[in-house]
């Protein structure tokens, strides 16, 4: 977790600035005012140790603990639990409370717009949210993340070290969240195909006609037999690269592409750190950095910002990126050191860059060109 934090503390200023809040970080010294200040999360189903975007916004709070505020935190047994884990939060003392995760929406909505708790800021985490007169309510802050470049990034990378020149994406459910990072994995494929003239397949995802495979049990992102058969599937497809978008269903794949000698791409965290028993399948990982976003976010409701905003995290501004690969994990380095080349990592660098820059454009890239 120390490690997952000095990378999380190193986005923090950028965030902190796109947010309205403070740059400091835990290590600063905490003042009086912190600790009568309490910092909360609703957190979805997986809770705080789901090695996903839970963790990562947990990880924000545990922050901010050591910066001196109070806190405290729910987790969802079920859709049923978001309303009361809210109203737990708000009867608690919570100045700050942040919803984490898309379906938990409606229900932070409802309590935004309740006059009493107009002294409350709100947070939600893997959204934005606007009126309908095109204005965002005063003690409310959006947190979206344009994951589709970080996952441009990763599909580039996988088109470059697969063999079989056909790599594949799946997600839990159809949410934005989700197909964001199916449509980058589209788009970074066929900007490879296009740049080295080597036709690439995408198996799972069609952006355009937002069409792909989804876990359609009731336990969407918490099935990992789904994650393990899904891979097998691709893998009889000829996929040597496999992208899932699905919470701890994707442990699964991680765990059939580990024992078939092929690869996958992770999310959210770095899970080569969070899942280092899958690390030598794991060529990267499309991340948010939901922990920095979240600590920026509180220090600015702190600072007298309740909200009025909605902020989005971009390879711009460091909201996104994908995990290092300047690793030295053995389990790594054995499989990813001679696959993944400097001519790759610097063309990489390079897309980075035009994304950045606006030459390049995730939709400009969701079919072959």
């Amino acid at each position: 977790m120390k490690t997952r934090m000095f990378a999380l503390l190193t986005v923090l200023a950028l965030l902190a600035a796109a947010c309205g809040g403070s740059t400091a970080s835990p290590s600063a010294s905490a003042d009086a005012g912190k600790a009568e200040y309490k910092a909360c999360l609703s957190l979805d189903t997986g809770g705080p140790t789901d090695k996903n975007f839970n963790q990562s916004a947990y990880e924000g709070l545990m922050a901010l603990k050591e910066e001196g505020f109070a806190v405290a935190f729910t987790t969802a047994e079920n859709p049923q639990s978001y309303a009361p884990n809210i109203q737990s939060l708000i009867d608690q003392g919570c100045n700050t409370v942040i919803a984490v995760g898309y379906n938990q929406g409606n229900d932070l909505k409802a309590v935004v717009q309740d006059p009493a708790n107009a002294d409350i800021a709100f947070g939600w985490v893997d959204a934005t949210w606007t009126l309908d007169d095109g204005t965002v309510p005063a003690n409310f802050t959006g947190i979206d993340f344009q994951i589709d470049q970080a996952s441009m990034l990763a599909a580039y990378l996988a088109a470059g070290i697969s063999s079989t020149h056909t790599i594949a994406v799946y997600g839990g459910q159809p949410y934005p969240g989700v197909t964001r990072f199916m449509d980058g994995w589209v788009a970074g494929a066929n900007y490879y195909a296009k740049e080295k003239g080597v036709p690439t397949t995408v198996l799972g995802w069609d952006p355009v006609a937002k069409t792909g495979v989804f876990n359609e049990s009731t336990n969407p992102f918490g099935d990992i037999v789904f994650g393990k058969t899904q891979a097998e599937s691709f893998l009889g497809s000829n996929a040597d690269v496999v992208h899932p978008v699905a919470g701890t269903t994707s442990n699964g794949t991680y765990e059939a592409m580990l024992a078939a000698g092929k690869y996958s791409v992770g999310v959210d965290l770095d899970q080569c750190i969070s899942l280092p028993e899958y690390c030598g399948t794991l060529l990267t990982s499309a991340q948010k950095n939901i922990g920095a976003a979240v600590i920026a976010t509180v220090n600015g409701n702190y600072e007298g910002n309740k909200g009025g905003t909605n902020y989005v995290g971009t390879l711009a501004n460091g909201g996104v990126q994908i995990a290092t690969l300047d690793r030295t994990e053995s389990a790594w380095t054995s499989v990813f050191g001679s696959l993944v080349t400097a001519e790759l990592k610097a063309e990489v660098e390079a897309l980075k860059a035009k994304i950045i820059d606006g030459s390049v454009k995730v939709s400009d890239f969701f079919t072959a060109n």
